[in-house]
């Protein structure tokens, strides 16, 4: 997992400027939960991805261009259409809370409208917790957090002003809501070096069996109890706002934390149910966000782009199971999904999967069987590479749409990867088309094949996006020959491969490779 910075000069950590407020009285519960209502998501698939640190001379907005595009200076774009940047609040606190509305409108006119934005993290020092959980470490949560949310006036009920953390959230939803649609609340609170969050439950120290520890909690410093209770003031404030954004479990990467989520309430007492804490953690968010990076998933024999993709599919199935154990997606509303962070490398590393080609195919890949699984959106991490490709460097360092770039967008000879274009190719040709799991079942894919149908309500006709599937250790070749149906009258194909090239095929046969090709249809009559 890979803990992502947003703003180079989010450095500069509020100490002095952040605001002492007034005390408060008597606590108020929403009038619903996240266990009687989730809005409905009726958006096309978010093509996302992160925003990264920037780059020397580089603005937000000139990021937001390299990702979405910018005809004035002759940028194509990656095809991104959603982002995923941050609001720190001693970042916010130290600035101002308008302090990045120009920003986001900028986001939005350029074509990013379903944003995700995590927050939580970074309290600004008079608003951190003083509390130790760990001894010579201070918490990474928010002092008087246990404060009521809400407090009453003679004009009816407002934000506590004294729970530091619910006025830093309600001030950021008032001025952003227009551009975020999803809040992440942290990021990776989860993240950890022990093995506990891998182990299994009934061996040692994993956290199915008991909650993960202050100290194993390498962003947060605090109980799994605090995080739960960020998450209900969280909900509580932003659903007062805007009762249809979504509030996400921030960015996570064990299956075992969640699960300490769903099983514990806010109390600190041991996360017990009680009168003021009558709901475990999932009545508090509408969506998980988990991080997954998939070369940690696959062994030697296995390091192939449909092996990873499989490993997706998997966790997300391992992840729903783990919903409805508690309810989710039966007695109480379903979550939605989004993975807010995910790649490999386009280079070898170790043992690691990593090439040019396999990190294009993965992404996407992913992105196709990410809608068949109902996920809503996935960001890619990051947008460059830190080092160049002679140079010796981790997996993180070369997980960039583009290699790494000057140090001013005035000097920018951009040089992208195989990946952006293929996540280009696949956002324009299916950014405003739906899956159709029906027409995709009418495929009769054979097992060395996997693809999906996407029907577009605009011009109501289907894309099919089909590959033949990778079976080899560290190879990316495959091939296969795909027949369509003789019910579905094929006469010839217009077909796209991954740099959107297109050429026009007679007949219903088309010869599959390694990497997604987009195909329309042309039909008899």
């Amino acid at each position: 997992m890979k803990h992502l910075l947003l703003f180079s000069f989010i450095l500069f950590i509020c100490t002095t400027s952040c605001k002492k407020h007034q005390n408060n009285v008597e606590e108020i519960i929403s009038e619903y939960t996240a266990n009687t209502r989730v809005p409905s998501f009726n958006g096309y698939f978010l093509y996302g991805s992160n925003m990264g640190w920037l780059n020397h001379n580089w603005q937000d907005e000139d990021v937001a261009d390299l990702l979405i595009g910018n005809k004035s200076k002759d940028w194509e774009g990656v095809g991104v259409n959603s982002l995923r940047p941050a609001l720190y609040e001693n970042f916010v606190e130290t600035w101002g809370y308008d302090v990045r509305v120009h920003t986001f409108k900028y986001y939005f006119n350029q074509g990013s409208k379903y944003n995700v934005v995590f927050i939580g993290d970074w309290p600004c020092d008079l608003h951190r917790e003083k509390k130790q959980y760990v001894s010579g470490v201070r918490s990474e949560s928010y002092e008087n957090l246990y404060e009521p949310v809400w407090i009453e006036t003679e004009n009816g009920k407002k934000v506590n002003e004294n729970n530091y953390y619910a006025m830093y959230v309600y001030q950021l939803v008032q001025r952003y809501k227009n551009w975020v649609k999803f809040w992440e609340i942290k990021n990776e609170p989860d993240f950890t070096a022990s093995q506990c969050g891998w182990t299994a439950p009934g061996t040692a120290c994993n956290w199915w069996d008991r909650d993960p520890s202050p100290d194993e909690l390498y962003n947060f410093h605090a109980p799994v109890q605090s995080y739960i209770r960020m998450l209900r003031v969280s909900y509580e404030v932003i659903k007062s706002v805007d009762p249809e954004a979504y509030i996400c479990v921030g960015g996570i990467g064990y299956a075992s934390f969640l699960d300490a989520i769903l099983r514990n309430t806010d109390n600190p007492d041991n996360g017990k149910i009680t009168e003021r804490y009558p709901f475990t953690g999932g009545a508090w968010f509408d969506c998980l966000s988990f991080h997954i990076y998939p070369m940690y998933y696959v062994s030697s024999g296995f390091r192939h782009s449909d092996a990873v993709v499989a490993s997706v599919e998997n966790q997300t199935a391992a992840h729903i199971e783990l919903l409805k154990k508690y309810g989710y997606g039966g007695e109480f509303p379903a979550k939605e999904i989004i993975i807010t962070e995910t790649n490999i490398p386009s280079k070898q590393i170790g043992n690691s999967i990593g090439s040019e080609e396999a990190q294009r195919n993965y992404l996407m890949k992913v992105a196709i069987i990410g809608q068949k699984l109902n996920i809503r959106g996935i960001y890619p991490f990051g947008v460059w590479d830190n080092k160049e490709e002679n140079e010796y460097g981790g997996e993180y360092d070369f997980m960039g749409f583009y290699r790494p770039l000057p140090n001013s967008p005035s000097d920018a000879q951009l040089r992208l990867h195989e990946s952006g274009v293929g996540w280009r190719t696949t956002s324009r040709l299916l950014k405003e088309r739906r899956y159709d799991a029906n027409e995709t079942q009418r495929l009769n894919l054979t097992s060395d094949m996997n693809g999906a149908a996407f029907y577009s309500e605009t011009a109501q006709d289907y894309m099919y996006v089909l590959w033949a599937k990778t079976t080899s250790d560290l190879n990316e070749k495959a091939s296969a020959s795909y027949f369509f149906p003789v019910s579905m009258d094929v006469k010839e194909m217009t077909i796209f491969d991954w740099t959107e090239k297109q050429y026009l095929m007679s007949g219903n046969t088309v010869n599959l490779n390694e990497t997604p090709l987009f195909i329309k249809v042309i039909k008899a009559k």
